[in-house]
């Protein structure tokens, strides 16, 4: 189950990410992209920020949509679903009049996490969230090539070039995905 969440939180921030990124004549690496990323990071957020989305109030919509592989409902909100092989896990939705969050949930439609981006400018901060409101998780995006994401204590837990990630200890390429354009 682990493995699961760490692939899931993983691919649901929908970031870029490198080994070493130029932006403006700045360059990051692990250490200097964690010292960015939790500037004035917000550990814990007031539920009544978010209690409106603790229950996807269109999930079984959502649900229907995904199946139809609509992911687009006009004027409203974008989905995005995350399978393991061929079995949906959960799915993440964008609503159009809040760009900068995105909202987890699970197939039952329950909140699992949501994400803050600070701004839509390079270099920019996601902040990941739990249902309950508490830090999981922290994105810098030095550019759109290049992100890192640590844990809420500052570990490093992937470091993204592209659509690779890049394993720090032994700088095998691990996991591939999809990159937006």
């Amino acid at each position: 189950m682990k493995k699961i969440l760490f692939i899931f939180v993983i691919f649901c921030l929908n970031c870029s990410f490198a080994q070493e990124a130029v932006r403006a004549g700045i360059k990051y690496n692990e250490a200097s992209a964690k010292i960015e990323a939790f500037k004035n990071v917000q550990r814990k957020i007031e539920k009544t920020f978010y209690k409106d989305y603790l229950k996807d109030k269109d999930y079984k919509e959502n649900l229907d949509l995904i199946e139809k592989k609509i992911y687009i409902v006009k004027n409203k909100r974008t989905i995005c679903p995350f399978y393991f092989k061929k079995t949906l896990l959960a799915y993440a939705i964008v609503y159009v009049d809040m760009p900068n969050r995105v909202f987890y949930y699970n197939i039952l439609g329950n909140l699992v996490k949501f994400d803050i981006t600070e701004n839509n400018d390079f270099p920019r901060k996601t902040f990941g969230y739990s249902r309950y409101g508490n830090l999981i998780n922290v994105a810098f995006e030095a550019d759109k090539d290049e992100q890192f994401i640590y844990d809420k204590n500052g570990k490093l837990i992937a470091h993204w070039s592209g659509n690779i990630m890049i394993d720090e200890k032994t700088k095998f390429f691990k996991i591939t995905r999809m990159q937006n354009e």
